[in-house]
């Protein structure tokens, strides 16, 4: 039997308009859905179960409520199972290898989302379609914007890393009739951000089998960028504590000290005010270590008002008074310390050669009682205020540079930065 190159070529062409044809296209689809019952599980053999493989894919990441709990993200799925029932030749079909079927009209993977923030509801949505291979393999791709429950713990903002969790599990089927022998999540490398408080540093996706059921979750790790929170709340707040030092600065006889201390409290609440509405209400796992600063800030402040308002009452106080023996024993030590009563209480003492030691003794006594006595007599309210002052200064200095190094180092141990 001869067969001449214009018949073969006819032939090819014939066979290529064939599959195009939109009638073989119809069969295939009748001859496929004619007796499928799409209420059973695929399967030749019931002891094996029906192999669903999953991928998964971060179209976007739209940002993390932490108050809310709330996180929000597009993402696709691609999920791949074998139904030996929908099988055909493509050579009896004008060479079509694949064709869409409505998702309603086949059996499907029943996967739940159980942590949605809108409540539990199916992965997939009826407005996609299944994509048919003529092997019977089965390609379902679908998507979606996903709200889903976060709990966030806050312990180390601004430098926290947040893991976020999509749960899914097979909602009826038990693991013996469905397994996931193949899940992978897709690289970082398009992956979209429409949040400019967090960074995706990985995507993950893995199976385990709880309470006889097979679930599937999809593992997100964000990290925060903590320069806006750095910069527009914590640096202000040290600042103004600092400022707030230059209190005992200020002269007393100007009246302004009260209203300046006031002042920057209230400073300090308004950015605790702000705080607390960005952070979940909420003591577990932890208070944010944030939350302890910006308190032990607000505490400090506190403390200089009523310092302020001590050291005016000690310099205002009635000059017929007299001066308690631990204020001046106070101010004799902070005289000391800062060098300013030295000068007074000590004197070159000449002595003649041709004393001895003990008209010498005797001459630094009488003089070192004198000179305690003149300084005693010049010891007043006002100077008892200022050294108050003084002290004021170093203590709340001290205690701002502790507090801001013991916050810095409690974010440095963070386990997870």
């Amino acid at each position: 039997m001869r067969i001449y190159v214009p018949d073969l070529v006819a032939m090819v062409v014939l066979r290529l308009v064939t599959a195009n044809n939109s009638t073989i296209g119809t069969k295939l689809y009748t001859d496929l859905l004619s007796n499928y019952e799409k209420n059973v599980r695929p399967g030749v053999n019931y002891s094996i179960p029906t192999f669903v493989q999953c991928q998964f894919t971060l179209v976007a990441f739209n940002g993390l409520k932490e108050i809310d709990s709330k996180v929000s993200f597009t993402a696709g799925f691609a999920i791949f199972w074998h139904d030996d029932r929908l099988t055909w030749n493509p050579n009896a079909y004008g060479g079509i290898t694949s064709t869409l079927i409505p998702t309603e009209l086949l059996w499907k993977p029943d996967i739940a989302i159980t942590n949605s923030f809108d409540g539990i509801q199916l992965l997939y949505k009826n407005e996609f379609s299944i994509r048919v291979h003529h092997n019977g393999t089965m390609r379902m791709v679908t998507g979606d914007k996903y709200h889903l429950y976060c709990n966030a713990d806050v312990t180390y903002n601004p430098i926290d890393i947040q893991t976020c969790d999509m749960q899914m599990m097979t909602w009826s089927s038990f693991p013996n009739e469905i397994t996931f022998y193949e899940v992978e999540a897709d690289s970082l490398h398009h992956v979209a951000t429409s949040d400019p408080t967090w960074n995706v540093t990985e995507v993950k996706m893995f199976t385990r089998n709880i309470l006889h059921l097979t679930t599937l979750t999809v593992r997100i790790k964000l990290k925060r960028l903590p320069e806006y929170v750095v910069i527009n709340m914590i640096l202000p707040v040290c600042f103004l504590c600092v400022i707030n030092i230059f209190v005992f600065f200020l002269p007393v006889e100007s009246g302004e000290r009260i209203g300046f201390s006031i002042t920057l409290l209230l400073s300090v609440a308004v950015f605790m005010t702000i705080l607390s509405d960005s952070l979940p209400q909420s003591s577990r796992p932890q208070i944010a270590v944030l939350c302890y600063f910006m308190f032990s800030q607000l505490l400090l402040s506190i403390f200089m008002m009523v310092f302020t308002i001590v050291g005016l009452r000690i310099y205002w106080a009635n000059p017929q008074r007299q001066i308690p023996v631990y204020l001046k024993l106070f101010s004799r030590i902070m005289g000391t310390i800062y060098g300013c009563q030295c000068c007074k209480r000590r004197k070159l003492i000449s002595i003649e050669p041709e004393s001895s030691e003990d008209e010498c003794d005797k001459k630094r006594v009488k003089e070192h009682d004198q000179n305690n006595q003149k300084v005693e007599e010049l010891l007043t309210w006002q100077k008892v205020a200022n050294d108050f002052d003084n002290f004021c200064i170093v203590f709340f200095t001290l205690l701002i540079s502790i507090s801001t190094v013991v916050f810095c180092v409690n974010l440095i141990e963070n386990p997870e930065g």
